[in-house]
């Protein structure tokens, strides 16, 4: 087991375990915890304070935990009595994840022990126990969920770990142990019965065995007694103890509870096992013949490599807690989280990257079904029961199936064929990742005309079939007031269209000459700038009065049998009858959030009070400035949006090419996200997330610019990246706070590229750490700030008295707003929907339409930038944490994760829009494993295909991203998943 090895960096082990720690801390101080674990924990920690053990299982009281980790419980309430601490404080939720926190830490430097052992590089270990430390599903079980699986996982791994060696009763008290924190520990039962058989096939001393057998069973017996002896008494002990584990085991009698598995991906999810499942037979059937392949296997297992001197506890360990999850019954969703800390040890033993590749594969799978599991809990999807619940459950299953798949292979072919595939190799660092990069290629004349061109094609695509031109400009105005129009009918009146402008919770009534109301129609923030229709029964040369109560009405439309009604008088309400449209829709009228968004920027223009005041200013300056140019016309407050969605393109043209250093990789990024879904809908609506987007990408462009640049010629050459940098993020943040987050990552970027120019060991270093120590604080904060600042001056233009406090309040109020938003939305979706688009938002319908045809836009992401790009960002995931990343990897991983690590702390109302950020690295991820592919050609066609692909879909989904109408068979062909739910 021992090899010739490079130095494992002590201190660097330290700082990982260190920072992992730490992390878990925080993160369990700033979330929720999973809410019935978090009031079962928080009693029973109170209860065994209070009473003790000899108390605790009252009769009547729910307790279906073992006593083992009941003292470790117990503690933790003295702590909280002592001090006084609140059940749901920071400091509480600490102290529950202490216990785990350091168990979970512990297993990662288990993992540092044994690498130093059994594999060549010292960087490489550390590697392997980064991730150890920071895998996700430990992490967020840990930290977020706030379960005790840690403290459960660590004996099991030091019970094979000793079993490895062949010190057998040591490992059968750490069995034990864990057995007595919690039941789960004999889903491991018959890989530890197999050892010790193993052991009496294997010795001469075959009687010595035996006896080794029962000592094991006693041992392994000793801490449940001792644990549960106080609890229950001696007389009571045995039978108390049975009772707890039985009814423990048997509480959850379905296929799957929410555990993402294979039952659960043929559809048995919260279902009975004793349903019928395949062919008539039950679940219960099903999960049995599955453990029973699980154990057969597992014993062929054993056997092969027993005789043929390669038997590994560990990996044998790894391969039936995976099978028994994957196709067992009455699986909960963290019974994988154990599995995934033996299997990163048995890839360690055998240096396999198979075994490696399965353990973060199933890291992968039970953190997102952890967290599913957690997002939905106390909502109406608790059970996984919606359309992309059972979705996202289907994908969910697959996948952990395709890791146990991919095990079984590997467990194949190292305990049958002896053959293992080497996880760790020798690599310089220093090329790697010191080296200086390649300058970006020179711009040539033939890239420039192809770029302009893309452009041009953007944006004719993009500004067609936007909005109209003309709108009422001349309002009634009757804010704060009332006011009443007379106005005489030339024909017949069947219907009126209204377009209110600015309300302030207002109404409009008419009236006919002797006082009868005919229409009564509130005017509240929902109907600005929006034609509506209502139906009005007049006679031609009857005088109708129209009052407008504490509201603008731009323009009204008496409307017959043929059109428009002329009418004499009315005033104000109706001077503009040219403005008035022939159809109402989406191009004369607002939909979705631009009835705040773009009546912000009209009401910036006009220095008015402001109504949206939850996101920072910028953007809606940005809508100001279109309508300033163009009217406040529907292509007027769309206008600004839609350019910066047309300049996206560029600007991910020449981030791919600097990222890569490849021309014709940066024509494959234009061309993608010019035919991106989400950049098309999101920009030509007038919200603000297209600036933020922008921005952030702008940001992302200098700070890798930024990062080559000190590589190449160090800090003191490089300040033009950065102020560009600085101000790019200063401008992301005054547009949305999602900016903010994009700062996490470019700080990482900036730190990280400080430490690789260190590394290069450059002469005068002390001179660059200044410049780039000044350079951060004052471009990436103090820049950015003044940005932030400068972005309220509309403000300013209506109240000359707005100064810093009442700016500092604006802060504090969209803070209050986001932080304590308990809305909702049929289309609202969470995080994990959005890496596969699962579930777009609805932002408009055409309800005037009649017959089959239909018209609506929807907020869907495109599936090559979402599906291929979620799997190149995994390829690059998986190549970064088996020691073959690269530095374009890393950046492009850190400044993806910038953005989506933030939102799976979010309990707030999301959208798929959220998203929209996220998948310009999305784009860089599939770019990037472009150019690294081995044969140029094959990239190539791999891009071909891609914006093919991308081409096809846009084309077939443009109605519904253009709000264009179109028959019955084409919007059914749209609604690809159930999930979609548009039209």
């Amino acid at each position: 087991m021992t090899v010739q090895r490079k130095k494992l960096n002590k201190g660097a082990l330290w700082l990982v375990l260190g920072g992992a720690f730490v992390l878990r801390l925080l993160l369990a101080a700033i979330t929720a915890g999973y809410s019935y674990d978090m009031g079962c924990f928080g009693a029973w920690a109170a209860k065994m304070a209070q009473t003790g053990p000899a108390a605790f299982y009252s009769e009547g009281y729910f307790a279906d935990y073992p006593p083992g980790y009941l003292y470790v419980l117990g503690a933790v309430g003295a702590v909280q009595k002592i001090f006084g601490l609140d059940f749901d404080g920071a400091a509480f939720k600490m102290l529950l994840a202490l216990a785990p926190a350091v168990c979970d830490c512990a297993a990662a430097w288990l993992v540092a022990q044994l690498g130093q052992r059994c594999l060549p590089d010292g960087r490489g270990v550390l590697c392997l126990t980064a991730f150890a430390a920071l895998h996700p599903a430990a992490l967020f079980d840990t930290a977020v969920w706030k379960q005790i699986d840690g403290a459960f996982t660590l004996p099991i791994l030091l019970c094979f770990l000793l079993l490895e060696t062949k010190n057998y009763l040591p490992a059968a008290i750490f069995y034990g142990v864990a057995l007595a924190i919690k039941p789960q520990a004999l889903l491991f039962g018959p890989v530890l019965a197999a050892c010790f058989l193993a052991g009496i096939v294997l010795e001469q001393d075959r009687l010595r065995a035996f006896g080794r057998c029962f000592a094991g069973a006693a041992l392994a017996m000793l801490p449940v007694l001792a644990a549960g002896l106080p609890f229950f008494g001696l007389r009571g002990l045995l039978p108390g103890l049975l009772g707890k584990y039985t009814g423990t085991v048997s509480g959850y009698p379905y296929a799957s509870v929410n555990a993402f598995n294979w039952l659960a991906a043929l559809g048995g999810n919260w279902q009975s096992i004793y349903a019928p499942a395949l062919g008539g037979i039950s679940w219960r059937t099903v999960g049995m013949l599955g453990l029973l392949l699980v154990t057969a296997s597992m014993a062929f297992f054993a056997y092969r490599s027993a005789v043929q001197g390669r038997f590994s506890p560990l990996l044998l360990a790894g391969f039936y807690g995976a099978g028994v999850f994957t196709l067992a019954h009455c699986m909960h969703e963290r019974y994988l989280v154990p599995t995934v800390a033996v299997l990163l040890l048995a890839a360690v033993r055998w240096n396999d990257i198979r075994v490696y590749a399965a353990a973060v594969g199933f890291s992968l799978t039970s953190f997102l079904n952890l967290a599913v599991a957690y997002t939905v809990v106390d909502t109406d999807d608790m059970w996984l029961s919606s359309a992309v619940g059972r979705e996202i459950t289907l994908l969910g299953g697959l996948g952990e199936t395709l890791c146990f798949l991919l095990l079984g292979f590997a467990v194949w072919d190292i305990a049958v064929n002896g053959h293992s595939a080497p996880l760790v190799k020798e690599r310089s660092f220093a090329q790697n990742w010191l080296e200086a990069p390649a300058p970006c290629p020179r711009w040539q004349a033939r890239e420039r005309l192809s770029l302009a061109a893309l452009t041009l094609a953007t944006a004719a695509v993009s500004f067609c079939y936007l909005g109209s031109m003309t709108a009422p400009q001349n309002p009634l105005d009757a804010i704060d007031t009332a006011v009443t129009v007379e106005v005489t009918p030339q024909q017949a009146v069947r219907g009126v269209w209204l377009y209110p402008g600015i309300s302030g919770g207002g109404s409009v009534r008419v009236t006919d000459a002797a006082g009868e109301l005919l229409l009564e129609q509130p005017l509240g923030y929902s109907s600005c700038f929006c034609w509506t229709s209502h139906d009005l029964n007049a006679a031609a040369g009857k005088v109708l009065h129209i009052t407008v109560e504490n509201a603008q009405l731009f323009e009204v439309s008496l409307r017959g049998d043929a059109g428009a009604v002329t009418v004499r008088g009315g005033g104000a309400a109706f001077d503009e009858p040219d403005a008035v449209p022939t159809k109402i829709s989406q191009l004369n009228s607002m939909y979705f959030d631009e009835i705040y968004h773009a009546r912000t920027g009209y009401e910036q223009l006009h220095a008015l009070p402001v109504y949206e005041t939850t996101h920072p200013p910028l953007g809606k300056d940005c809508i100001m400035l279109g309508i300033a140019l163009f009217g406040m016309t529907g292509f007027g407050w769309r206008f600004a949006g839609t350019l910066f969605g047309v300049l996206l393109v560029p600007l991910a043209w020449c981030f791919a090419r600097r990222l890569t250093g490849k021309r014709w990789l940066g024509a494959v990024a234009g061309v993608l996200l010019a035919l991106d879904f989400m950049r098309f809908a999101q920009s030509r609506m007038a919200t603000i997330d297209v600036y933020a987007t922008f921005f952030i990408l702008l940001g992302a462009h200098c700070m890798v610019w930024y990062c080559q640049s000190v590589l190449q010629k160090g800090v003191l050459r490089s300040l033009l990246p950065m102020a560009l940098g600085g101000a790019a993020f200063g401008l992301g943040c005054a547009a949305k706070w999602t900016g903010i987050y994009a700062g996490a990552g470019l700080a990482v970027l900036y730190l990280g590229v400080l430490y690789l120019r260190r590394r290069q060991n450059p002469p005068g270093f002390g001179r660059e750490f200044a410049a780039a120590a000044a350079g951060g604080v004052g471009f990436y904060v103090v820049l950015p700030l003044a940005i932030y600042l400068a972005s309220y001056l509309p403000y300013r233009r209506r109240d000359p008295g707005f100064g810093l406090a009442q700016w500092w309040q604006c802060q504090l109020s969209m803070y209050r707003y986001h932080a304590q938003l308990k809305a909702t939305h049929p289309f609202e979706s969470r995080w994990y929907s959005w890496l596969l688009g699962l579930r777009p938002v609805w932002y408009y319908q055409n309800r005037a339409l009649t017959g089959d045809v239909r018209a609506s836009i929807a907020g869907l992401a495109g599936p090559v930038l979402c599906c291929a790009g979620l799997l190149c960002l995994l390829w690059i995931f998986w190549r970064m944490v088996s020691g073959r990343g690269s530095r374009q990897g890393a950046a492009v991983l850190v400044l993806y994760a910038a953005q989506m690590l933030p939102w799976m702390l979010v309990t707030r109302c999301t959208f798929q829009y959220h998203y929209f950020p996220g998948m310009m690295f999305c784009l860089a991820g599939i770019v990037l494993v472009l150019a690294h592919l081995p044969k140029q050609r094959a990239a190539k066609c791999a891009a071909a295909a891609l914006c093919g692909v991308s081409l096809i879909l846009f084309v077939w989904y443009y109605p519904a991203l253009a709000g264009v109408p179109v028959p019955r068979l084409w919007w059914q062909s749209l609604q690809l998943l159930p999930s979609y739910g548009f039209y």
